[in-house]
């Protein structure tokens, strides 16, 4: 078998009861032979850790991280991405709202000969969205396409995946979900970028809480923080 040429990092908070399930599909479709997986418990206050601990012996191709306080999503993130070895590294959620086989097509485009000789990034765009559910990510892409002065469109989608050598080009990097943002931005900088966005479907929750989107008030906070990221990113 070839040698992987793709890390993945998933950050997980309280994700107790996904984590099994996340595990289970990654092995269904026989991911972790193809890509190396990164899983970092982000300082999480259930039992998330000993679930961890009870499967790690039946995924001994993946990385377990233990993060003890949890600072953010992105730094969970940062902390899984120190680990990674392959040429192309990125991230997706560990919450199983996108089904893991969204990765081969992140495979089929970096076997690519051609997308690797260019500063790739790779970025779900969600499809099939209610308005609702579409609104905010449209305010806050508008919002950063003003500040920033460029085109951002649907920035917190996922995955995103992107040559390791942009590590060297890191600084103060955030710990929040201003990562997806900083890493769509530092690219959108580069010369001969390569930008492909891959049709994905965002499903509802199945299992636990999200630690962010709970309400119209976990919304607006979330908003009031982007909006000091993205100023801060000018």
């Amino acid at each position: 078998m070839p040698d992987k040429i793709i890390s993945c990092v998933i950050s997980c908070y309280n994700e107790e009861e996904n984590i099994p399930a996340l595990l289970n599909q990654i092995r269904s479709y026989d991911l972790e032979k193809k890509i190396d997986f990164i899983i970092v418990n982000n300082g999480s206050t259930d039992n998330s850790w000993n679930i961890i601990l009870n499967n790690k012996k039946n995924f001994p191709e993946i990385k377990f991280i233990n993060v003890e306080e949890d600072l953010g999503w992105g730094n969970g993130v940062t902390e899984g991405l120190k680990h990674a070895k392959c040429k192309f590294i990125g991230w997706i959620h560990g919450d199983l709202q996108y089904d893991m086989k969204i990765l081969f097509q992140v495979i089929e485009i970096l076997e690519n000969s051609e997308n690797q000789n260019h500063n790739i990034l790779i970025k779900g765009r969600r499809a099939k969205r209610k308005f609702s559910e579409d609104f905010f990510t449209v305010t806050m892409s508008i919002i950063a396409s003003i500040f920033l002065r460029k085109v951002f469109i649907d920035i917190n989608a996922q995955p995103s995946f992107f040559s390791r050598k942009i590590l060297q080009d890191f600084k103060n990097v955030p710990k929040d979900l201003m990562l997806d943002l900083y890493i769509y931005n530092l690219i959108s900088k580069i010369k001969n970028k390569k930008i492909i966005r891959i049709p994905v479907v965002q499903k509802k929750r199945e299992r636990g809480q999200s630690s962010w989107n709970k309400n119209f008030a976990s919304k607006f906070l979330l908003s009031y923080k982007m909006l000091k990221g993205i100023i801060k990113l000018i």
